[in-house]
């Protein structure tokens, strides 16, 4: 049921089906997405994109009975899932499914969490059932079911194809089909190396987000694309913008370069709001760095610390001797709590690190990048701190196997400095989540 326009409704229609389903118009990728026969459908796409909605519509089309190509059997069970349970209650129930399937539909909701609205089961008044997973619940949770139809959404973060396999096992009694949307920035060797060689099962889609711009018959304002697009580094922008694989092998901050970011010290002015990072270690070097943001939002990493197999004692004396009489808003720690508390015990009091890897690299990534206008980027490193600057120049991706999946996050080599400086910055300019002023 893909409309070519928005059509004009009765109430009969609205009550029976809702009129998210009889006025969807899809995107050029999506609608192919729809009607593909294939077992196996992926749709990678970038941000904004219209992945998740195209799939979740795909899901609620199959559910009620509607789907453009997909007859949907009687008491048809569907799993959905994506990467946690909080991503079901705020992404795939709040965000698209409650809005998609009429309520009047739904005979009951069992919950997996009610005060935090994110529901495990939901029951049809045509006998439909939509199960709910989450991909951090690991392997066991898809075992030994049997669905006739799966839609997943997002990267599966560890054993990726292992929980595929038991997703696959499960469709085989109904001879139920798959379909995953995704934004492949986690490496997943395996699924790449289906892409470039797909199986008679396969059929992959690529949802383009320019295809979502308003000028083509998308969704969104042009401009508030463009403005998106030239936050992106330019490592990720195949990834966020056409849903193509990043690449995650070798090093990390590929545009980060003694040339452009290492600059000669200076002690940056009172007025700057300063921050320090602190990386906990014994036999791995404790490290403390020292950022501050100039007021046109220029980030400096200016002093730093690096020594291994000293106490604690011993670290935070040194701490307060090199800041002086500097005022920091705060000093951001790896949470680790007894180093936390035993640290606070010797004056420098710490907020926890929220540790978002991806997402902080991207943070760091976005100011490295070199501004065309002012030839220059909004990150920079002292001369007077080597070692942060060795770190990052050599900062590097693990490589996987096509059976094993790498880790998602960059070799825990070399990095002591690296963490810190990416918990200040997550923490401002990613979630921005911490305030007052701490010493």
């Amino acid at each position: 049921m893909l409309s070519e326009t928005p059509l004009t409704l009765n109430d009969e229609q609205i009550d029976a089906y809702g009129s998210e389903i009889l006025c969807y118009v899809p995107l050029p990728t999506p609608k192919n997405f729809h009607r593909s026969r294939k077992k196996f459908r992926w749709l990678f796409g970038g941000n904004r994109s219209s992945k998740t909605h195209s799939n979740m519509m795909d899901c609620s089309m199959f559910a009620l009975g509607v789907h453009p190509d997909k007859v949907t059997p009687p008491g048809a069970r569907i799993c959905c899932a994506t990467i946690r349970w909080a991503d079901i209650g705020t992404i795939l129930w709040e965000g698209k499914l409650s809005t998609m399937i009429p309520p009047q539909r739904i005979s009951s909701i069992a919950w997996h969490n009610k005060g935090e609205n994110i529901p495990s089961r939901l029951s049809l008044d045509n006998g439909t059932i939509i199960e709910f997973r989450a991909f951090e619940q690991g392997r066991e949770a898809f075992q030994g079911v049997a669905w006739d139809a799966f839609y997943g959404d997002e990267q599966m973060a560890r054993d990726s194809k292992i929980i595929f396999q038991e997703i696959q096992r499960g469709l085989i009694d109904k001879r139920g089909f798959y379909a995953h949307s995704m934004t492949p920035l986690i490496p997943m060797p395996w699924l790449e190396q289906r892409t470039l060689n797909p199986g008679e099962a396969d059929e992959f889609f690529f949802c383009d987000l320019n295809d979502n711009r308003k000028s083509r018959g998308g969704y969104l304002d042009d401009d508030e694309i463009d403005l998106m697009i030239s936050e992106w580094p330019s490592e990720v922008q195949d990834t966020r913008i056409r849903g193509l694989f990043a690449s995650f092998e070798g090093v990390v901050f590929k545009n980060f370069s003694r040339r452009d970011h290492v600059i000669p010290h200076f002690r940056p002015p009172p007025e700057w709001d300063k921050y320090r990072g602190i990386d906990f270690g014994f036999s791995n070097p404790f490290a403390c760095v020292w950022l501050a943001v100039s007021p046109d939002g220029e980030w400096h990493v200016y002093r730093e610390y690096h020594v291994p197999g000293k106490l604690l004692r011993v670290h935070a004396a040194e701490i307060k001797r090199r800041s002086g009489d500097e005022s920091y808003r705060w000093t951001c720690a790896d949470h680790d709590a007894q180093g936390r508390a035993e640290i606070n015990d010797y004056g420098i009091n710490t907020v926890p690190a929220r540790k978002s890897i991806l997402s902080g690299i991207e943070v760091m990534q976005r100011f490295m990048m070199v501004r065309d206008e002012i030839k220059k980027p909004r990150f920079f490193v002292h001369d007077n701190c080597p070692v942060s600057a060795s770190q990052l120049g050599g900062y590097r991706w693990p490589e996987g196997t096509d059976t094993k999946d790498p880790k998602e996050d960059p070799l825990k080599k070399d990095d002591h400095c690296v963490d810190p400086i990416r918990y200040v910055m997550y923490a401002v300019e990613g979630k921005g989540y911490f305030s007052g002023v701490l010493r």
